[in-house]
């Protein structure tokens, strides 16, 4: 069992701390015992009864006991050290599991949900304190607030007494059902009720598959694709890359001598000052300038097009300059995969996202996620980079919401939706992506090429499809001018206001 719950490190949780650290609700053994958070283990002691009760197993000291065999598995899941006894990390694993199984089961259909456990209200109170759901789901979606499903799982299996398909089925219902509603990107692609249990360590490690597609990840170079042969394929009668680069590197090496003695001769050339013609003097410059690509170019081990290339960083124009140049936005039909740019068209297709008083918390622990646990795919990260890239002020936002490209809820207004993007700026760092990156040059490009053609364009439409008027300008301009001329040679106009 690989490690699949982290702690986030302060170069992600500096800029907003509040987004990855609960204030309401802990969940598992991280935040367990912060002393602020206690308030809320009464409403998980009521909803652990609750599921119990409905199970007639009133003893959650048994259930505990049939636990006991997990606690290794536990720890393992974690990557932090689990400083905690056997039995605090048991009683503490079977605690939050009951009230996560009881939350969730408020999004499955009603008649399945009237059939199992009663789940908590739209609205609770605790200590006379009035607390939102929503508070508590941003709470629960956190890195750090995370338990095995596997542990769920184990709970449903002792308490029910259904075969464990049959439960399987269940709880992966459930968690499809509060993915499907908290997810900001429309989900790419739905696995079975039975999959969503046992391919995934955890609901956010689940959220983040169902919005990132699984064959995106054919973006990330293998072994083979860089030059590896595979054992039974027959390599010997084919140069590798590696070889090629370093015959070229052999001959640079060879002919390094008699190309810094021409270059040199040259350059004494050009020192002289002799005159030469335009069509001598441009290849000359051009040669001049090739010692230090030389120099490089021979003295490193690979050429530099066998290097590997730096990220792209993004530097976009905003939603608002996008449109003044006639680009026009489509929502696509699918997620993060369908983003593309029509060259021909002008149309950029970005997906639909859903924003409500949530997305923010969702979204950055989504990145926080996918940076602990894929570093080398981060593709849910890049997008957030081209969104907060568009994004800058609040016209953006509108273009976008008119476009269809974003929905927000009522309780989220437009100021704030401009927030949560340009909140996000410093993070992320860059990273690499093939398909996004070639998308962001496209639409650069698109752009810098229509910038460029702006002035001649200002000139064909107010200019050039004057001509006429312009025409009778400059006649009227030359016949006062001449009239003037004329009015000057006979009343002498330079020594009247001379005199004045």
């Amino acid at each position: 069992m690989p490690v699949c719950i982290y702690q986030v490190p302060k170069s992600l949780s500096c800029v907003k701390p509040e987004a990855f650290s609960p204030q309401l609700i802990a969940i598992g053994p991280y935040n367990h015992f912060r002393p602020e958070l206690y308030s809320m283990e009464r409403l998980k002691i009521s909803s652990a009864k609750r599921v119990l009760d409905h199970f007639n197993k009133h003893d959650l000291k048994q259930l505990v006991e049939q636990l006991h065999n997990t606690g290794p598995f536990i720890r393992a899941c974690y990557h932090k050290y689990l400083d905690l006894k056997e039995d605090t990390l048991l009683y503490t694993m079977t605690l939050d599991g009951l009230f996560l199984l009881d939350f969730f089961h408020n999004y499955l259909d009603e008649k399945v949900s009237s059939s199992f456990m009663t789940g908590i209200e739209e609205q609770i109170r605790i200590s006379s304190v009035k607390l939102t759901k929503d508070a508590i789901i941003r709470d629960m979606i956190m890195v750090e607030n995370q338990i095995p499903t596997y542990m769920l799982l184990r709970i449903l299996v002792l308490q029910s007494s259904k075969p464990i398909d049959s439960v399987q089925e269940y709880l992966g219902s459930m968690l499809l059902s509060f993915c499907e509603k908290h997810s900001p990107l429309k989900l790419t692609h739905t696995p079975t009720c039975s999959e969503a249990v046992t391919k995934h360590y955890h609901i956010l490690d689940l959220m983040y598959h169902l919005v990132v597609s699984e064959h995106e990840k054919l973006e990330t170079p293998t072994p083979e694709s860089e030059g590896m042969c595979k054992p039974n394929s027959n390599c010997s009668n084919t140069p590798t890359r590696s070889s090629k680069s370093e015959g070229i590197v052999t001959f640079l090496n060879k002919v390094k001598g008699l190309l810094t003695w021409t270059l040199a001769t040259l350059k004494r050339l050009k020192v002289t000052n002799i005159p030469l013609p335009q069509p001598v003097k441009r290849p000359l410059d051009a040669i001049l300038n090739m010692p230090t690509t030389f120099q490089k170019f021979s003295s490193s081990e690979t050429p530099p097009s066998e290097t590997e290339a730096p990220a792209v960083v993004v530097t976009f124009p905003s939603v608002r300059e996008l449109h003044s140049v006639g680009i026009h936005f489509q929502p696509s039909k699918g997620g993060i995969t369908t983003i593309e740019f029509d060259e021909k068209k002008g149309i950029f297709y970005l997906p639909v996202l859903k924003l409500d008083v949530n997305s923010e918390v969702i979204m950055r622990n989504l990145v926080a996620h996918e940076a602990l646990s894929k570093p080398d795919f981060l593709i849910f990260t890049r997008y957030t980079e081209l969104m907060r890239g568009i994004i800058d002020t609040v016209e953006d936002v509108k273009l976008l919401k008119n476009e269809g490209i974003l929905e927000s809820s009522s309780s989220l207004s437009v100021e704030e939706t401009e927030e949560l993007f340009n909140g996000m700026s410093k993070s992320i760092g860059p990273t690499k992506t093939e398909k996004l990156d070639e998308t962001v040059k496209k639409v650069n490009k698109y752009f810098r090429d229509k910038q460029k053609a702006k002035p001649y364009r200002i000139l064909n439409n107010y200019v050039y499809s004057s001509w006429r008027f312009l025409t009778l300008l400059a006649t009227f301009v030359l016949l006062a001018m001449t009239i003037l001329q004329s009015f000057c040679s006979v009343y002498d106009c330079p020594s009247h206001f001379r005199n004045r």
